[in-house]
């Protein structure tokens, strides 16, 4: 009982932790995707309008000061007035193309002497990596990347990432110069921190030429098992990667799934207690009733089982009380009915004795027929005798009709004798029909209704005709009787009590034995009318010896 309550408990709880598992790790799973899809998405439209918007600056000025006509700086530090005015209009030129992220865009010349707005320590930027990268770069290329900026003079070192583009010209203090365009990283920045912390990404940025412009500072090694995101900036062809171990990408999910188990465990753990709490006392009277089983199998139909709920076991002890009563009354009734048939087996062993001492009488008679030269006594007994042989014998319910029909031969030689040749008989059987099975004794009682019914003194006329009817016979047995009323008609077919004499085979009797071998859609009809005659209509099934299984009981 325990167990089946845990299995009963354990399967609802099985598939649906498995199903709301399956589902919840499934949106979990969804909306991480979708949050790092959209933490990346975020980043990389940064960078790409970060880039985008130092590039425009850096060729809008780039293009000023490649443009020979407006040069407006004739010397490199200002000495004069005039030379005063000029870097101060450049300064504010070059302080009009900043944005809000903007650090600071400076015009740098070979010596180390700069333009732009805030204070630089130049020793500092020309000792910077980036900076001794850029200082290679030939006239039309660039160098864009991440740095940390310890160069201002009056700010910390901050985040930034830098444009250094070389001026194409040849006059004056330009030559050799750079363009410096500097963008405060941090936002960028927090989008890669976000990544990393948050999503347990390992970020990496490469330039178009796969040089790693950032990367993640981590130990782990990278493994084919990992999440990874590769996407590529339209403009610059940077490459982006973000990298997550998959037992992180999927970490809420595992939490899920141990809660899940959890949940399941605890739950087969009351299930469990619950199910002894509930199960002792049902069981205690399970057993009772299966030692109550157990006793009546043994013999002791007195035994009864007290009621006292009227739940489904105490309905199930009433039920088995009940049948225990039924199976007290049915063993008597078979008791009786084994005395019964004693009886009767006794009893027809002793009408075994009286058909052989009826035969034995009648031969006896029909020899003193013989000496005494009576034939015609002689010739009754001996068709008599014929007909009593199969009224008398048992031994088959099914008979050829071919049998049936000798017998009423037998029987109207005797009528024929009793009355004369009062009656005339024509039958009318295809030679095909004769072989098929009928009850045995079904014409006899027809033609006796006829007899005691129909004639007068035995003056009358019988047609019997019988043909075949597709997988059905129909017999038609028609006289010119006195007939009968239609309630009489049907009378003959109702039941009726057998008479003293013991003649209750009767037409009845037919109809049922045809309908008991056949079904109830099989046996006889009677069309009459009062004065003109009587026709009888049998219907029964073709059936042969060979199939046939009911002439061996």
């Amino acid at each position: 009982m325990v167990l089946y309550f845990i299995v009963v408990a354990l399967i609802p709880l099985l598939l649906f932790g498995f199903l709301s598992y399956q589902k919840s790790s499934s949106i979990v799973n969804r909306q991480y995707n979708n949050y790092e899809k959209f933490a990346v998405s975020q980043l990389e439209t940064q960078l790409d309008n970060t880039i985008e918007q130092m590039y425009v600056v850096a060729n809008d000025i780039h293009q000023y000061l490649s443009d020979p006509t407006l040069i407006v700086l004739k010397e490199e530090a200002p000495k004069t007035y005039e030379g005063f005015i000029e870097k101060k209009n450049f300064e504010r030129y070059l302080e009009a193309h900043k944005t809000f992220n903007t650090k600071g865009i400076y015009l740098i010349t070979r010596s180390g002497y700069y333009y732009g707005s805030n204070l630089l320590n130049t020793e500092n930027l020309f000792n910077m990596p980036f900076w001794q990268e850029a200082s290679r770069l030939s006239q039309g290329e660039s160098w864009i990347g991440f740095y940390k900026a310890d160069y201002y003079q009056d700010r910390p070192p901050a985040n930034m990432i830098g444009l250094v583009l070389p001026i194409q010209s040849q006059y004056g203090i330009l030559t050799g110069s750079k363009l410096l365009v500097e963008t405060k990283a941090d936002e960028l920045f927090s989008y890669i921190r976000f990544l990393e912390k948050d999503v347990h990404a390992f970020v990496t940025i490469r330039n178009e030429k796969n040089n790693v412009l950032y990367q993640t500072k981590s130990k782990r090694e990278e493994l084919s098992s990992d999440i990874v995101r590769k996407t590529t900036l339209k403009s610059y062809n940077w490459k982006v990667e973000v990298r997550v171990p998959k037992r992180l990408f999927y970490q809420s999910s595992n939490v899920i799934f141990n809660y899940t188990i959890l949940g399941n465990f605890f739950s087969i753990l009351l299930a469990s207690l619950l199910a002894m709490i509930f199960s002792a006392p049902i069981a205690k009277r399970i057993r009772k009733l299966k030692e109550s089983m157990e006793r009546v199998s043994a013999g002791e139909l007195e035994t009864r089982i007290p009621v006292k709920e009227h739940d489904e076991i105490g309905n199930l002890s009433l039920s088995f009380n009940s049948m225990v009563q039924q199976l007290k009354e049915l063993i008597e009734e078979i008791n009786e009915t084994e005395r019964l048939k004693r009886k009767a087996e006794l009893r027809a062993f002793h009408y075994q004795i009286n058909p052989h001492l009826l035969f034995n009488t009648l031969n006896s008679i029909q020899w003193k027929a013989r000496l005494s030269n009576a034939k015609e006594v002689q010739l009754m007994i001996y068709h008599l005798t014929e007909v009593l042989h199969e009224n008398l014998n048992f031994s088959d319910e099914l008979v050829p009709l071919r049998k049936e029909l000798k017998t009423i031969s037998h029987y109207l030689k005797v009528q024929e004798i009793r009355y004369g040749h009062m009656f005339s008989y024509e039958e009318n059987v295809s030679p095909e029909c004769v072989e098929f099975l009928i009850p045995r004794l079904s014409l006899q009682p027809l033609f006796e209704n006829i007899f005691f019914h129909a004639f007068e003194d035995g003056k009358g006329r019988i047609t019997l005709a019988i043909e075949e009817k597709s997988e059905i016979l129909e017999l038609t047995l028609v006289d010119n009787g006195k007939g009968m009323s239609e309630e009489t008609a049907r009378s003959l077919l109702r039941p009726h009590p057998v008479n003293e004499k013991g003649h209750g085979i009767g037409v009845y009797n037919v109809d049922q034995r045809l309908k008991l071998h056949f079904g109830n859609e099989y046996g006889l009809r009677i069309n009459t009318t009062p004065g003109q005659g009587t026709i009888i209509i049998m219907c029964w099934p073709k059936r042969s010896a060979s199939n046939d299984k009911s002439n061996h009981n």
